[in-house]
């Protein structure tokens, strides 16, 4: 198998089993072989993005031909080197890029726990594209590399939209909560950064090394922005100005995506009842929270509600929102429905 020679991730591979004395051969005889012969070995993992440290272990992920029970890593500790071992089944593994290459983010139906999911899909995928091939069939190594060059999209949608997501709920809590309003202000910035340091290179799927990445850039304009994300108000009077300041800097790192097919999606959290109370509805989530509804209000009864990124919500479904009673999520329709005037369930 041919590997580049100036291929920055794989000095630093070198550069780690160097520094305990290992041999590649050491290092792929701490893959597991319990569930069959490995078609392709990679090591990935903040060694080889470059955030490690003299405590970082070695990710060392195999893709086998049979399905694996488990995906729990297996640690080893060759000459005091900490390695993470993990196996997975190769149809598991192309059942999930299937599934990736195939749909569209945000999705056309977006529910509580998708993001989670999506969250995960993409950290397990980009681990192998990111990653550098340490051994394989040459049908795997063609396909880790085709794998590198599509990660790049998924990393940027997931974060134009998790900007778009927290930006919408930092505007729709400002005048209820805030405080909170700031953070979730912070954390739409600090996903436009993400996207942006990911467009230069950077791609690794951890949101913690976000600082190193942009210093590593050397982008001292992206690195003010961070400073502001990570810095939300401790005063509630001072939120405004705060949330005028992020959305200069959103504007700057998101002016090029396209969300006109995109609509905000509220819908009952989950723990989330409605309850007849004489001419209103008590709204309450897991009993230790509630507000009252009248019901011929917009949130009267259980439903779903969707707004154009730019349309006001209805007071109601915001105060609701505000109450935790809501769960915003991000949804695309197709070219007809985007004429559609939002805010009816």
């Amino acid at each position: 198998m041919d590997r580049p020679m100036d291929d920055t991730r794989l000095d630093r591979y070198r550069d780690y089993i160097k520094r305990y004395d290992l041999t590649e051969k050491q290092v792929l005889d701490q893959v597991d072989k319990a569930f069959g012969e490995p078609l392709l070995v990679v090591a990935a993992g903040s060694v080889i993005a470059g955030f490690g440290n003299d405590t970082s272990d070695l990710d060392i992920y195999a893709v086998v031909e049979n399905d694996v029970a488990s995906t729990l890593p297996l640690m080893s500790y060759p000459n005091g080197a900490r390695v993470d071992g993990i196996t997975c089944g190769s149809r598991q593994l192309l059942d999930r890029r299937h599934e990736m290459s195939s749909t569209t983010w945000p999705p056309q139906e977006m529910n509580p726990g998708d993001i989670g999911k999506k969250r995960k899909a993409i950290d397990v995928i980009t681990r192998y594209g990111l990653g550098i091939p340490l051994s394989g069939t040459d049908q795997w190594i063609a396909w880790q590399q085709q794998l590198e060059a599509e990660a790049y999209e998924w990393i940027s949608d997931w974060h134009a939209v998790d900007a778009h997501r927290m930006w919408a709920a930092a505007k729709a809590l400002q005048a209820h909560k805030p405080l909170v309003a700031g953070v979730r202000a912070g954390e739409a910035l600090m996903a436009a950064l993400e996207r942006h340091a990911a467009a230069r290179g950077e791609c690794y799927f951890k949101w913690k090394w976000l600082g190193e990445k942009l210093e590593r850039l050397e982008d001292s304009r992206a690195l003010a922005a961070y400073e502001l994300a990570i810095s939300p108000p401790p005063c509630a009077r001072d939120v405004p100005h705060y949330m005028e300041r992020v959305e200069d800097s959103l504007h700057s790192y998101l002016a090029d995506v396209d969300t006109g097919s995109w609509r905000l999606s509220l819908q009952p959290a989950v723990g989330t009842s409605w309850e007849s109370f004489g001419k209103e509805h008590i709204v309450s989530r897991w009993g230790l929270r509630a507000s009252l509804v009248s019901k011929k209000s917009t949130v009267g009864e259980p439903g779903t509600w969707t707004y154009a990124l730019s349309e006001k919500w209805d007071p109601d479904v915001e105060a609701l929102f505000s109450e935790d009673m809501l769960w915003l999520g991000m949804q695309r329709v197709d070219e007809k429905e985007a004429g559609f005037s939002a805010g009816h369930m």
